[in-house]
C-alpha cells in the first residue's frame, strides 16, 4: 500500500496514556496520520495511528524511531513533545538523585533528542510545525516541584532557541502549559495537589481535550506562519 501524501503526519511523545493518547485519538479522528511513541504498549488501535515502545530519554531509541517514522510516511507535518515523568511532590531538601535524573533524562534530554531528530525531516522539507508541553508548574513555582518545574523550564527555553534557529526554515516551534486535565498523571498526585492547582488557576476548572488540542490545532495551523517561540498557559494569567 502506498504512502498518501496528502494526509498530514503527526508524531506525539507519550501516548500509551494520558494527554499524550488523548491527543493522538483526537488528532486521528481529525484525518492525521499519527506515528506515537512511549516506553510501554499502547491501547489504543484506530486506523491511522501507529505505536513504537521508546524511550525517548535513549538517543539511540529515538533515532531508530524517526528512521521509522521516514520510511514508513515520509514526512512529519507536526510534532508533539509531550513524554514527561510524573513523580509525587517533594520539597528540593528530600528529592533523591534517582528523582532528577527521570526528570533530566525524559524531559529534557528526552525533548531535546526528538525535536533534532524530527526537525531533520521538516528542514528537508522546508516546512514542519514544533510544538512541546510544558507545565503551569513553572509560573506558579509550586513547592515540591523543583526538579519537575525546572525541567519543564528547560523545554520552554529549548523551544524558543530552536524557534529562531529554523524560522529561516519555514518552522514554527511553540509550547503550551495546559491546565488541570484529569488523566492518569493528575489522578496519581492525588485530589489534594488537584484541588491546590485549580485554587492556583485563573479559570478554576479542569480543561477538556477539546480544549487542549484547540491550542495544539492553532499553533498547527498553516495560517500560523508567523507564531513561533510563544508559550500559551492555559486557564492561567501569569
Amino acid at each position: 500500500m502506498g504512502v498518501d501524501n496528502d494526509r498530514p503526519v503527526m508524531a506525539i511523545t507519550g501516548t500509551s496514556k494520558g494527554l499524550g493518547r488523548a491527543m493522538a485519538e483526537y488528532f486521528v479522528g481529525k484525518g492525521y496520520r499519527v506515528a506515537g511513541c512511549s516506553r510501554g504498549a499502547s491501547t489504543l488501535t484506530m486506523e491511522g495511528y501507529s505505536h513504537s515502545q521508546v524511550d525517548v530519554g535513549d538517543e539511540r531509541q529515538v533515532r531508530t524511531w524517526v528512521r521509522q517514522i521516514r520510511d514508513e510516511f515520509e514526512k512529519v507535518d507536526v510534532l508533539i513533545c509531550n513524554a514527561g515523568a510524573v513523580q509525587s511532590a517533594l520539597l528540593m531538601t528530600v528529592t533523591p538523585d534517582d528523582v532528577l535524573q527521570t526528570f533530566l533524562r525524559t524531559q529534557v534530554a528526552g525533548t531535546f533528542y526528538v525535536c533534532r531528530e524530527i526537525s531533520k525531516l521538516m528542514i528537508a522539507r522546508k516546512r514542519g510545525r514544533i510544538i512541546t508541553v510544558s507545565s503551569l508548574g513553572v509560573s506558579l513555582h509550586l513547592e515540591g516541584t523543583s526538579a519537575y518545574s525546572a525541567t519543564k523550564s528547560a523545554v520552554i527555553e529549548m523551544t524558543k532557541i530552536l524557534a529562531k534557529e529554523l524560522a529561516p526554515l519555514g518552522i514554527t516551534c511553540n509550547s503550551f502549559s495546559p491546565a488541570l486535565f484529569m488523566s492518569d498523571s493528575a489522578q496519581a498526585m492525588g485530589e489534594d495537589w488537584s484541588r491546590r492547582l485549580l485554587a492556583m488557576q485563573t479559570i478554576k476548572r479542569t480543561v477538556s481535550i477539546e480544549e487542549v488540542c484547540h491550542v495544539v490545532s492553532f499553533y498547527a495551523s498553516p495560517e500560523s506562519g508567523s507564531i513561533t517561540g510563544q508559550v500559551i498557559n492555559m486557564g492561567l494569567v501569569c
